[in-house]
């Protein structure tokens, strides 16, 4: 008897074109998605410099909102009847620690009136620094300029003393008799 074998024919489907396009986009995706990611290790490793950084230890420290600290264009409409306004420049040595001193030691005394400061680097507070044309006699703010240091106090949202004397500042605060 003759081997007759059964062939299996082997059919060969050729890819129709919308096999392939799917194939294509499978590329391209992959590609894309490889392309990202290595962008974004690029980044971390050379711009943000964290990839291999092991100090995980870095603490957080918690925002606070320093109610005392206010800006030139907000001193008359502050939630007291009555209160002072220490306005210097924090970033000029001579004058803040004697300005910060004076204040410090204001908010300790018993019975005080509540006391803002105004620092003067701010950019906000800028326009108002004008130490050549200091006007004493201003009760309006948009005019208003001060000098290196100034103590205000404010009555019923009214500037009522003009005080750039340190030693009148702290007899005006009740700190003379320390001394």
């Amino acid at each position: 008897m003759g081997k007759n074998k059964n062939k299996e024919k082997k059919i060969n489907y050729a890819a129709t074109t919308e096999q392939k396009e799917i194939r294509n986009l499978c590329i391209v995706i992959l590609v894309v998605v490889l392309c990202v990611g290595g962008i974004y290790l690029l980044t971390r490793a050379f711009v943000t410099k964290d990839l291999f950084d092991d100090n995980k230890d870095e603490e957080v420290i918690a925002g606070s909102i320093n109610y005392d600290v206010t800006i030139m264009g907000q001193i008359l409409n502050r939630p007291y009847d009555e209160y002072y306004v220490a306005i210097y420049n924090s970033e000029e040595l001579d004058y803040a620690t004697d300005m910060e001193i004076l204040v410090g030691n204001y908010s300790a005394a018993k019975e005080h009136l509540h006391i803002y400061t105004v620092d003067l680097s701010n950019v906000m507070n800028i326009d108002y620094y004008d130490p050549e044309n200091v006007n004493t006699k201003e009760k309006d703010l948009k005019d208003l300029k001060v000098g290196d240091i100034t103590l205000l106090k404010i009555e019923d949202g009214k500037i009522d003393k003009f005080i750039v004397d340190y030693a009148k500042m702290e007899k005006e605060l009740g700190l003379d008799e320390e001394k």
